[in-house]
């Protein structure tokens, strides 16, 4: 069993260090809108049980990029049924990867990306409704549209149950000095942070998409009730967590006016609304809709979603203190070690009063100030004996040992305004487009809400392949062998460490909002930003229907 887990780290190394440079390989071509050449290398890549859930979104994604709506849609189904049935059978597989490294486990997915399943089939129903000529096969996709916003809407609910809402994290901010103390010092073994505001708690987006997809069925009411869903959750508190414009919420309370203004609400409710809800832009913008107008909505999906790195921390114990110590293994050079230098400040760093203690008895006034560059686990003097019975305390004096973790190097998203010309002399281009969510920014904060978890299985598990290895050597008589072992196993177990950096990579990294009411006729509209130009060719826009562009920016 040892001699087999020394030449499974051996033979780990080389394994993921292909993967790694297969995914960006295609990832950069995806980057640079070689969707078809970019599937046919992610698909060798990702060619693994471990890696199906991730394979069938990639895929799936990639494949609507092509134009291939319902192939895409059979792969994404697959992703919808693997990312249902994940959460119960992981044991098995999580143990292998405990003796392993995290990769080896089955992908599970996160919420956001359960709910971006269903985004997306819902892009290629409407997509496949538009080209349809059948009446009724045209409501039918469009109903199928819509039952995937339902699906989206049940999942969004299941993980607002499992966590506290905008009004919750509001109500603790109000909430008496003792009472934000009280919790304070509750958080001491959490590393002293909030995480709950890190969370993905629901998706305003989301809830205007389905606002938006019930306004093109003409079913007006529960388009106002989404409508207003979505204006509600970025004034409480989305648009806040995610670096949104609050226009967002101006956006959605206008469109949920405008359902009132179809749905018969009574003219003194209406404008009650517009002067509570409506900055004076918006409310201009509000003018522009005219019974019997066109619309033509332009979604951008603009960039990818950042891919995570790896971090290095060295384990070492300090004896004194009866705990362990992580430290960054920093370089000082290159912008990628000062992003994980400076994310593990933010997520690990110890700052709270029993770590500063322990710090301050093992270092003196330095120690409580080196506690900034560090992260101390206090076992307790109990704990520690328990260590040194199985000789682990031994293990770390002789040697280091690397700890790996995920994390997200430093992004910026694409700010430039775009233009959308309609081609008519008579109508001025439009430079009114929204971001209405950044997932780059909903990604980045899942992994912070999750980094304590992931620093404490990484540590479990690097202990437990070294302790396994340093075993292998120390039952070996001969002492010169015995030394060379050791020596193999250090480089072998310290090699092979690794974090799970695998995440959903082909979504987008924000979604821009375009929306222009327009006389009925035909239009060749174009849509430019940064320098490219995005044609949707010749449409016609019919009276009280909207158009749909789902397009797709890779730059």
């Amino acid at each position: 069993m040892k001699w087999a887990f020394l030449l499974m780290s051996i033979y780990l190394l080389a394994g993921c260090a292909t993967y790694k440079q297969d995914i960006d390989a295609g990832l950069s071509l995806a980057k640079e809108g070689e969707w078809k050449k970019a599937e046919d290398k992610l698909e060798d890549v990702l060619d693994s049980s471990q890696d199906k859930l991730l394979y069938y979104m990639e895929i799936g994604a990639l494949a609507q990029n092509q134009g291939d709506f319902e192939r895409s849609n059979e792969l994404l189904e697959q992703a919808e049924r693997l990312s249902d049935t994940f959460l119960p059978e992981n044991f098995s597989n999580r143990s292998w990867a405990l003796l392993s490294n995290p990769r080896q486990s089955d992908y599970r997915g996160n919420g956001i990306e359960r709910v971006y399943i269903s985004y997306l089939k819902s892009m290629n129903y409407i997509a496949l409704a538009e080209k349809e000529n059948n009446t009724i096969k045209k409501r039918e996709l469009n109903d199928a549209a819509l039952v995937e916003m339902r699906r989206i809407d049940i999942k969004l609910n299941e993980i607002r149950a499992q966590t506290p809402s905008y009004q919750d994290l509001n109500a603790k901010e109000n909430q008496a000095f003792y009472m934000k103390a009280l919790s304070w010092l509750g958080d001491f073994y959490s590393g002293g942070r909030d995480t709950d505001k890190f969370l993905y708690r629901d998706d305003a987006w989301a809830r205007y998409m389905e606002g938006l997809q019930y306004e093109m069925n003409g079913e007006i009411d529960d388009a106002r009730i989404s409508y207003e869903k979505a204006a509600n959750l970025y004034e409480d508190g989305y648009a806040k967590q995610y670096d949104l414009s609050s226009t967002t919420a101006d956006r959605a309370w206008l469109d949920a006016i405008r359902m009132m203004q179809k749905g018969g609400f009574s003219q003194s409710e209406i404008e009650e609304k517009i002067k509570a809800k409506l900055s004076p832009a918006m409310q201009e913008t509000l003018k522009q809709y005219h019974k019997g107008d066109a619309e033509l909505v332009v979604l951008e999906h603009q960039g990818f979603i950042p891919d995570k790195k790896e971090m290095t921390v060295l384990l070492y114990a300090d004896p004194r203190a009866y705990s362990l110590v992580l430290q960054p293994l920093h370089g000082g050079g290159n912008a990628e070690e000062n992003d994980a230098f400076r994310w593990f400040t933010m997520t690990y760093a110890d700052i709270n009063p029993l770590n500063l203690i322990a710090n301050y008895k093992a270092g003196g006034a330095w120690g409580t100030f080196s506690g900034i560059f560090t992260k101390r686990v206090i076992l307790g003097k109990a704990a520690w004996k328990q260590l040194s019975d199985v000789k682990i305390d031994k293990l770390l004096t002789e040697q280091s040992i690397r700890v790996t973790v995920p994390y997200y190097g430093r992004f910026t998203l694409d700010q430039h305004q775009p233009t959308l010309l309609i081609n008519s002399p008579a109508i001025t281009p439009f430079n009114n487009s929204l971001r209405m969510t950044s997932l780059a920014d909903i990604a980045f904060q899942e992994q912070l809400a999750q980094a304590q978890r992931d620093i404490y299985e990484g540590l479990v598990r690097e202990l437990l392949r070294s302790w396994l290895s340093y075993q292998v050597s120390s039952n070996v008589q001969d002492q010169n062998v015995s030394l060379l072992l050791n020596l193999i196993g250090q480089v072998a177990v310290f090699a092979s460490s690794a974090a799970d950096t695998r995440n959903w990579l082909t979504l987008p990294a924000q979604v821009r909002l375009t929306r222009e009411p327009l006389a009925p006729g035909e239009y060749s509209p174009d849509y430019r930003v940064n320098n490219k130009t995005f044609s949707l060719g010749k449409v016609n826009l019919e009276a009280n229907k909207i158009k749909l562009w789902n397009l797709r920016n890779p730059y």
